[in-house]
């Protein structure tokens, strides 16, 4: 009975303490010229449109990229105080719990790569493409962490502890493909290298998250508010990896049957690599996170003005994503009920509309965004609930 009375004691603590629990859930991918349909197909199955195909490839450059994000996070703001002795900076803080898993994959690629990859190479016989300047990255990460926020201002300070599932980085610096119009002989010249973790294998490390608030949060000032967002700042470790790496040049004019008969496919592609001069081994690597960089004008939800302008700009610690920057204005619609709309360039794409709407209740806030209203180079949704207890 005295351990009911305690639970319920605590219980009642916590209801009459302000805190507050955020959720953060995302999916998004885009292209700088590949169009969502032939994405689509992928993800979804079904055949890839040869019309798409041919205006996906009318739209690409020299240099392209595709890339692809989804997470989900959790954070809980709690009611206790990182010191409860109010003449140390610790009793305007609280305790902050991190929890999320992340997923981040990049593409850049060239024109005639997509095209041998989509059409074969028979539209390009006599011709020397140029398939290098090839560069894939993908990891996959898990955090929980533990940190402390402001409550006045809503910046937060959280460190995690980090366990990457699965990461891969590969470049092919220099890669040529070569069809003789003669005969069938190919002459493929490739130099690259690629770095690969397996689940099995998994790489610990820690990173930082800081969502600092500066300016003013009053809705009755005119100074404006910035953010300053970053994300993921931090390294992990892997004890085991695998390495691939190639430098050489194949010429293949095709097998004969008794070739076919005596050599099994183990030996003919052992062969292939060997002429490309293909190595693997075992290494252990230090394994840099998809760290998130952004800097943004914010607006206040309390604000009393109609009609207010945001905008920002994006980095991140990836050479298969460049820079996004944004801007767009602010219509509130109801007390309760804002909604805006924008234009955003960069990232894994090109200019683009962005749209989203928030809606703010006593107690909860609820923003839905999407950075691709447009749909032609893919798609994108964002959610983002916060609940004050």
């Amino acid at each position: 009975m005295r351990l009911l009375f305690l639970f319920l004691l605590l219980g009642a603590q916590l209801a009459q303490a302000q805190q507050a629990v955020l959720l953060d859930t995302y999916g998004t991918y885009n292209s700088t010229g590949v169009r969502r349909q032939v994405a689509d197909a992928f993800f979804y199955g079904g055949l890839i449109d040869s019309n798409e195909i041919s205006r996906s490839l009318s739209g690409l450059q020299k240099r392209n990229t595709f890339g692809l994000q989804m997470g989900l996070n959790a954070q809980w703001q709690t009611p206790w105080s990182v010191s409860k002795d109010a003449q140390k900076w610790g009793s305007s803080y609280k305790w902050v719990f991190n929890a999320g898993v992340q997923q981040y994959a990049g593409l850049q690629f060239s024109k005639d790569l997509f095209g041998l990859v989509f059409q074969g190479g028979l539209p390009y016989i006599g011709d020397t493409l140029d398939i290098g300047n090839l560069r894939a990255e993908a990891t996959t990460f898990s955090k929980i962490g533990i940190g402390f926020g402001n409550k006045a201002s809503q910046s937060t300070f959280v460190l995690n502890f980090v366990a990457v599932q699965r990461n891969l980085a590969a470049s092919l610096s220099k890669g040529s493909w070569y069809q003789t119009p003669s005969s069938a002989q190919i002459e493929l010249g490739l130099t690259g290298q690629a770095k690969f973790n397996r689940a099995s294998g998994q790489a610990y490390g820690l990173s930082l998250d800081i969502d600092y608030r500066f300016g003013s949060a009053d809705s009755t000032s005119n100074e404006q508010q910035f953010q300053l967002l970053i994300q993921n700042l931090g390294v992990a470790r892997a004890v085991q990896s695998t390495s691939y790496s190639l430098s050489g040049t194949l010429q293949y004019s095709g097998y004969s049957i008794a070739t076919w008969q005596q050599t099994s496919v183990e030996q003919l592609a052992q062969a292939f690599l060997d002429s490309l001069g293909f190595e693997q081994a075992l290494v252990s690597n230090w394994i840099l996170l998809p760290a998130q960089i952004q800097l943004s004008k914010i607006i206040d939800p309390e604000s009393q003005q109609r009609l207010a302008a945001y905008y920002g700009a994006q980095f991140m610690l990836r050479q298969t994503y460049t820079p996004l920057v944004y801007a767009g204005a602010q219509l509130k619609v109801k007390q309760f009920w804002r909604t805006g709309i924008g234009m955003a360039y960069g990232g894994f794409g090109g200019l683009r509309m962005q749209a989203y709407s928030a809606f703010q209740f006593k107690r909860s806030q609820l923003l839905l965004r999407s950075d691709n209203c447009t749909l032609r180079n893919g798609a994108s949704l964002y959610l983002q609930f916060r609940c004050d207890i």
